[in-house]
């Protein structure tokens, strides 16, 4: 996966007992995950040059919600239902612009709040399609009612790569414990740039919760009737990924449902 500019500070070095944890984007990796079963999460979408770079969540039959961090190229293309990441066997397929996404105007594109982005594809999604399988490939995902307030239990998606460091070709998966701010707060550096807009995915004395999957990915929860939700959006994490005990950080998508009406309205 494309390894972002972090931090001017920050070095690529390799993993060791010395290596000091650094605020930054996620490498794209998934600790301690496993593959999902096909057609698990419909609503993912895998965003790709030539090849995969981030991810993204589809909201509605024209939208995709991602991390701002992630829009950065002038074209690129939106891929729905797919599994295997290189394969566009039975997808859906949207070519998009840099001017078919909105960047939120407060991100200033480092590591901090507001990492925050949407997606908009002319040709609209086909939420009614059925698979061989008789299931749907593609779906949207709703945002949560309310705000997280305390932990809950959550599940990652993404092609992030593994504990070794390799791509995997699969979607992966890791079921997490979602904190909310308050409890991320105090579990991170007292200098780190968390805000009231983020919550966070942590195991005490784990990796498990350090730069968990690729960047703009889904992060959900599930009500006790099993619907999903969309809680957050992978935004940062501090590196070293396979060797930090520190949270993962994303963005609360409750922070932000009337900024997402707002800019869907103006479109």
């Amino acid at each position: 996966m494309k390894q972002f500019v972090v931090l001017l500070a920050l070095t690529v070095a390799a993993v060791s007992a010395n290596t000091i944890a650094m605020p930054g984007f996620p490498e794209g990796r998934i600790i301690n995950g496993h593959e999902a079963q096909a057609g698990e999460a419909p609503y993912i979408v895998s965003l790709q040059t030539s090849s995969h770079f981030c991810a993204g969540s589809i909201i509605n039959e024209n939208w995709v919600l991602t991390a701002a961090h992630c829009l950065i190229y002038n074209s690129y293309q939106v891929v729905a239902a797919a599994h295997a990441r290189s394969s566009k066997e039975d997808t859906q397929v949207r070519q998009v612009t840099s001017g078919d996404h909105i960047v939120h105007e407060n991100y200033d594109g480092g590591v901090g709040p507001y990492d925050i982005g949407l997606i908009y594809v002319a040709t609209p999604f086909d939420l009614n399609a059925v698979s061989r399988d008789g299931s749907a490939p593609v779906a949207s995902i709703p945002l949560p009612p309310k705000k997280l307030e305390g932990s809950t239990d959550g599940t990652l998606y993404g092609w992030g790569r593994d504990n070794s460091g390799a791509l995997p070709e699969k979607l992966q998966k890791l079921d997490v414990d979602i904190i909310d701010y308050v409890q991320c707060k105090a579990a991170l550096p007292s200098n780190s740039k968390v805000a009231e807009s983020n919550v966070c995915t942590y195991t005490a004395g784990t990796t498990d919760g350090a730069c968990n999957g690729d960047s703009g990915g889904p992060l959900i929860s599930r009500s006790s009737d099993g619907s999903a939700y969309l809680v957050g959006i992978v935004s940062w994490g501090y590196t070293p990924c396979a060797s930090t005990k520190y949270p993962s950080v994303y963005t609360s998508t409750a922070d932000y449902d009337a900024w997402i009406a707002e800019k869907i309205a103006k479109f």
